[in-house]
């Protein structure tokens, strides 16, 4: 009777303790190339929910560069003409977890300025996160952007990054 009592119990406690990655916050950040021509950095707070489900703030700085028009090369001073900033959020939909990793639909609204003209804009992709026994996640983001009232429209694209436990 002891042993049965003191299994419900331990049974009782696992399951009222455990949490599986529910409540976790991350600080995101990420980096990579969206084509065409666009280098991004990206810096995010992520909030987990139950079944690996999350939600993430993030902030984007990227520059979309071009190519001179007389003789089609990429010169420095010419480089960092095509900046932009924006943020939104993004609701992440966890598709299928593994032992130590999760792999997750991405989509969102956006929000910023290219040079002086705002947009306005929505975001869909895939994550594949992968988390070390330190906490520390390695993640890989598969993100295409379609973005409104202005001419950088479509950037599809991979960041790689890592995701700091709070």
């Amino acid at each position: 009777m002891m042993k049965k009592t003191s299994i419900l119990l331990i049974s009782l406690l696992s399951v009222f303790t455990a949490r599986a990655g529910n409540g976790d916050e991350h600080l995101n950040v990420s980096t990579g190339f969206l084509f065409p021509s666009t280098l991004v950095a990206n810096v995010g707070f992520e909030h987990e929910y139950n079944y690996g489900n999350a939600l993430e703030i993030y902030a984007e700085l990227g520059n979309h560069w071009q190519s001179d028009p007389v003789d089609g090369k990429v010169y420095k001073d010419t480089f960092w003409k095509g900046y932009y900033w924006d943020g939104g959020a993004l609701y992440k939909k966890s598709l299928r977890r593994y032992r130590n990793s999760i792999l997750r639909a991405r989509a969102g609204v956006q929000a910023g300025a290219y040079h002086h003209d705002f947009f306005m804009g929505a975001e869909l992709g895939f994550e594949y996160n992968y988390v070390f026994q330190s906490g520390l996640v390695f993640s890989v983001i598969q993100k295409n952007q379609v973005n409104f009232f202005h001419g950088d429209t479509f950037r599809n694209g991979l960041l790689i990054g890592l995701k700091i436990p709070f």
